[in-house]
């Protein structure tokens, strides 16, 4: 069993499947690569990190460290956290329902793909594809700024902001030595 406590007070776990407080997220190149490498790619073997074509483990997130998201239903707060036992939060993000000011178009494009609907997509069609799911939840997209301390969610068909995460803390293990 999985647990966070978020800084509003709230305990978020992962007990329940789906989890309202479980996301993945993805940057738009690690979901480019996989669906390039294998253009069938089931949705539960993307985020499982499972290869069926060749029935082995596959690592789908390329990042420095392993990565974990949190989400708080209760402030809406997005944690990154590391993956490994005892790990740590290692950026949060805070929800700003007014969007923050800035052009979004030269910025890093991400998949933000909540337990409840992946859990959602795959009860209804286990075989769901990550490109047809992607194409089927495709009306907010999110963008990262280059310093990765703004997140737009943007309505696909406005091409307008309709809220933004901003940056509200991080730690990094190299601050502990």
């Amino acid at each position: 069993m999985s647990q966070l406590g978020c800084i509003c007070g709230e305990r978020m776990t992962k007990t329940s499947c789906p989890s309202p407080c479980s996301l993945d997220i993805f940057y738009k190149a690690e979901v480019d690569k996989a669906i390039y490498e294998d253009p069938a790619i089931a949705l539960h073997s993307f985020l499982s990190g499972w290869d069926e074509r060749n029935d082995c483990a596959k690592e789908y997130m390329d990042r420095p460290e392993p990565v974990d998201y949190w989400y708080c239903p209760a402030c809406k707060r997005v944690y990154e956290v590391q993956y490994i036992p005892g790990g740590r939060w290692l950026r949060i993000y805070k929800k700003a329902d007014v969007p923050v000011a800035g052009s979004f178009e030269s910025w890093t494009r991400i998949y933000v793909m909540p337990d409840v609907e992946t859990d959602a997509a795959t009860e209804e069609d286990w075989e769901i594809l990550l490109s047809d799911y992607l194409q089927q939840h495709d009306n907010v997209q999110y963008y990262l700024s280059p310093d990765e301390k703004i997140v737009h969610a943007v309505d696909k068909a406005a091409a307008k902001a309709l809220f933004s995460y901003e940056l509200e803390d991080s730690w990094s293990p190299s601050t502990e030595e």
